[in-house]
């Protein structure tokens, strides 16, 4: 779920930006000019011990009052004070949050399919060009519910084109937010509104509570939808942006936060024999633990009121342990395909879909077809096999529930792909609805990036999978409406089904041996990873509004 600059990921895809000679590596620091205004997380140690008037009275400026977790956002040209207010336990600089890695998408030619007029889902079929809706009963759930305009979600993301003909009279624009200024350094289209000018977020949103349509539906359209934009339009915002973002939905009286989108920490600080976070690393390590800690506070205030966070899991297919740190030594290397102590992430932790307290989401495909000889560098891994864990998803301890996110045909990397085929993301031929990837709508057109009210794309990711489980979440609270953000948890993580075959998809090389892709890619000679590490099983819509039974 990240996107690499230059360094090689952005480790906080609320990140760091590191050099861009060190290509394979993570994150992007908001720079902090001496003597010039930069914004500071600052952590307390208890909510009450938080005082806008004490740090306003030292002639800081708030920037954001996040008082009810322990944190305050603060503007100033003097960090170094904030440590001496009492109660404060740290304070750190700002970072970058990004849209994540590898979620291109493939624009679809819809002249040659048939618009419904009156919704092109039903009880009994969902759209055909939505394989995932299908896979996880969403038209079976319809039985039951098609969601409740008593239950609000929010989707933090790049915002929404709120003229897109997928987008009803079930969105909420007088509490949706931008969290993004008009004025964004490297982004200059950005309008300050929570108009979608990427169109990932306008995908994100409309899976969750889209309108049932001419080509696709969302999956709780009956749902109110809250748009709170915390990623710009070129696919970034600030970590202080996201918590703003974040605690507002929740004061707007949303239950189910939707978040496609994340980065790494040095959560832990200095960690020897980490490239990122060891003692020479180019990271925050001394201020990430703060920020971590700012999020840890920030997911359990949202708890505590009813909110459940929804995250993706990444797309790094990294190992994330119970905790969210990263426990394996290699990692998906889109930016160099080589053996790097830049694709080891260990040391590092994800978030925000690895935080405690975050339901965290991995992503499956449809089915992996089969290829010649000729048309990949390795071969492939569970040929005919459906429901495997996708080439670049995370997984892990810290999963809790696996969600289809498409991938391309062959479910390998495109780096090692020789053909079209191989890659393929849309359906085979006109006319037909095998697309492999996640279909849905776009913000603009992925051509020429010119606002579209009627763009649809193919695309996959751990952020097509993430707002599935929240509109699952959403239909569920509707059908179960007294459920408490725990209860709402734990009746998502048993509304599964089992795994529609063993899982073949390898974990990353890590046997210096294995020369031609140690350390950067998979591991095509190993077993899979084991269903264990995909989260209790596929999430599924009709035993969520069951309340979990009947499996």
């Amino acid at each position: 779920m990240l996107r690499r600059l230059g360094y090689r990921r952005w480790l906080l895809s609320f990140a760091l930006i590191l050099p861009a000679a060190m290509a394979g590596a993570p994150a992007a620091h908001v720079a902090a000019d001496a003597g010039a205004d930069s914004d500071y997380v600052v952590v307390y140690g208890s909510p009450g011990q938080a005082s806008r008037t004490e740090v306003e009275g030292r002639g800081h400026k708030v920037a954001a009052d996040l008082s009810a977790a322990g944190v305050l956002v603060v503007r100033t040209t003097n960090p170094a004070d904030l440590s001496t207010i009492n109660g404060v336990i740290g304070v750190a600089p700002d970072e970058v949050l990004r849209v994540p890695d590898d979620e291109h998408p493939v624009a679809v030619d819809d002249r040659d399919r048939v618009r419904a007029d009156n919704g092109c889902a039903t009880t009994e079929a969902s759209c055909p060009l939505q394989w995932d809706l299908a896979r996880i009963h969403v038209p079976r759930a319809w039985d039951e519910t098609r969601g409740s305009p008593n239950v609000r979600v929010a989707v933090l993301d790049t915002g929404l084109r709120t003229t897109h003909e997928e987008v009803g009279a079930n969105f909420d624009l007088a509490d949706s937010r931008s969290f993004i200024p008009k004025a964004v350094a490297g982004c200059p289209a950005e309008t300050g509104t929570i108009e979608d000018g990427n169109g990932h977020g306008t995908w994100t949103a409309t899976h969750v509570a889209g309108v049932n349509g001419a080509l696709m539906t969302g999956i709780a359209p009956r749902t109110t939808l809250i748009i709170v934009k915390v990623l710009s339009d070129c696919g970034s915002g600030s970590f202080t942006a996201v918590m703003a973002g974040m605690m507002y939905a929740n004061s707007v009286g949303a239950r189910i936060e939707s978040m496609s989108l994340g980065g790494y920490l040095c959560a832990d600080g200095v960690v020897p024999d980490s490239t990122f976070c060891g003692a020479n690393s180019p990271l925050r390590t001394t201020s990430n633990p703060i920020l971590w800690q700012a999020m840890l506070n920030i997911v359990q205030f949202l708890h505590d009121h009813g909110t459940l966070v929804v995250a993706a899991a990444g797309n790094d297919h990294v190992r994330l342990g119970a905790t969210g740190r990263v426990t394996a030594n290699g990692s998906l290397a889109f930016a160099v395909q080589a053996a790097s102590k830049f694709n080891d992430l260990r040391g590092l932790a994800e978030a925000p879909g690895g935080v405690p307290g975050v339901f965290a989401v991995a992503a499956l495909n449809r089915t992996t077809a089969a290829g010649t000889a000729p048309e990949t560098k390795f071969g492939q891994f569970g040929v005919g096999s459906r429901d495997q864990l996708t080439y670049f998803s995370s997984y892990g301890e810290r999963i809790d529930v696996a969600a289809p996110g498409g991938a391309r045909n062959f479910n390998v990397p495109a780096f090692d792909c020789l053909t079209n085929n191989c890659r393929r993301a849309d359906p085979s031929a006109a006319g037909r609805t095998d697309n492999p990837e996640d279909f849905g709508a776009w913000g603009v057109n992925p051509a020429t990036n010119a606002p579209c009210n009627d763009c649809y794309v193919d695309v996959q990711g751990t952020s097509m999978a993430t707002p599935q489980v929240a509109g699952v979440a959403a239909l569920a609270l509707a059908a179960n409406g007294d459920l408490t953000t725990d209860g709402l948890a734990r009746l998502l993580r048993r509304s599964v089904t089992s795994f529609a075959n063993p899982n073949a998809t390898p974990a990353i090389a890590t046997d210096p041996s294995h020369s031609r892709f140690f350390n950067f890619d998979e591991d095509y000679g190993a077993t899979g990873v084991s269903p264990s590490l995909m989260g209790s099983g596929v999430i599924d819509a009709r035993l969520a509004v069951r309340g979990g039974g009947d499996n």
